[in-house]
């Protein structure tokens, strides 16, 4: 959650030979007795990864109050993924993981790294990032990689989101920021350059375990042209990115914080879908055509609009213009202010109709089995 949230014509010409009437009639060209090399069939290009997906997962976080539970009785529909965040002082929990495919649906495990003031970072202030890097963690994060190979399904794991901004511990600005000459690269701003390598540290540990289920999940806040603005050049999204081998799903989360008293805080104002997201789809779109993309959290607030009409027009935006938005995650409780599906019969209505039709993916593919 954030703190801050302000995107040949081909011209064919067809000549016609003609043939005048007193040319000689063309002597015909009998057949050899050779027959014709056969031509290889042309080769159709592979889809991109993002289309092999027959549409767009259904995810909540929900929480886990019966009233949160029930909503899937009151839309009419199940989802594909459920979200949990977990704190890394949280062991490895099979039940939460088997209990979600048992209903069919896999689980998106944000994975928040809260140090704290704790003796394994003690000497790392500033830049606790660099515990992870030089392997302060790796028994926890060989404990969990034991975990998920021994559970096997798909798990979405999304470690360090919404880095780009300023309110979480492994922020870049919170771990060397723009400065050049604290870390690695000197032509790399040392807080995104800490990031990426802490990012691939995790996955390797992983990788090292024999863990292949696992899908890696990375995720800056949007409007990210907001973020670079508020912290400085340094803080471009793709300066975070680990690589195409460390990611499977790329992710961005936004809000439309609507005038709720909390987001006057920021001056916040009622935000459509393009606004918060359209400039950094593009963005996604510059760093891989061709990867899946998961909005790992994002609602709207019911003060200072339509809310029943945002959820219409950015359902139907998501699939029209984002074809690369396989996966979204409705933050569905109610916090700074009331985020949830149902904060008012209107939303609840505006979302049952905008995902009945089967596009809308209400099971995670091999969960049940």
């Amino acid at each position: 959650m954030k703190l801050v949230k302000p995107f040949v014509v081909i011209a064919s010409i067809l000549a016609l030979g003609l043939i005048s009437a007193c040319q000689p009639a063309p002597i015909p060209v009998l057949p050899t007795s050779e027959p014709a090399t056969p031509q290889p069939p042309t080769a159709t290009p592979d889809l991109p990864e993002y289309e092999t997906i027959p549409g767009v997962y259904l995810g909540t976080f929900h929480g886990t109050k019966a009233s949160s539970v029930d909503l899937f009785d009151k839309i009419g529909k199940g989802v594909a993924i459920s979200g949990v965040y977990l704190n890394w002082n949280k062991g490895f929990n099979n039940g939460l993981l088997a209990g979600n495919s048992y209903a069919g649906r896999t689980t998106l495990i944000t994975w928040e790294f809260m140090p704290g003031a704790t003796k394994t970072v003690s000497d790392y202030e500033g830049r606790v990032l660099e515990a992870i890097i030089d392997g302060k963690y790796d028994d926890y994060l060989d404990s969990w990689a034991r975990g998920m190979n021994a559970f096997g399904k798909p798990v979405l794991l999304r470690f360090g989101h919404e880095m780009n901004g300023d309110w979480y511990p492994w922020s870049g600005i919170l771990n060397g920021g723009g400065t050049l000459d604290g870390y690695g690269d000197p032509s790399v701003a040392d807080g995104p350059e800490r990031f990426v390598d802490a990012y691939r540290h995790i996955h390797d540990r992983f990788s090292q375990n024999g863990v292949d289920n696992v899908l890696w999940v990375w995720c800056p806040n949007a409007p990210f042209s907001t973020m670079e603005n508020a912290l400085g050049a340094w803080n471009k999204a793709a300066a975070y990115y680990p690589g195409d081998e460390y990611v499977d799903w790329m992710c961005f989360d936004g809000y439309n914080w609507g005038t709720s008293a909390f987001g006057q805080g920021f001056n916040a104002r009622w935000t459509s879908f393009d606004e918060i997201f359209a400039s950094s789809y593009a963005e996604l779109q510059a760093i891989n055509p061709e990867k899946p993309i998961i909005i790992g959290e994002f609602s709207s607030t019911e003060e200072g609009g339509d809310k029943a009409a945002w959820i219409t027009d950015t359902f139907q935006k998501i699939r029209n213009d984002y074809p690369q938005i396989r996966a979204i995650i409705w933050f569905h409780i109610s916090k700074e202010t009331d985020w949830r599906i149902n904060s008012s019969e209107a939303a609840l209505e505006a979302y049952r109709n905008a995902i009945s039709e089967d596009y809308w993916l209400s099971e995670w593919p091999g969960m049940k089995e």
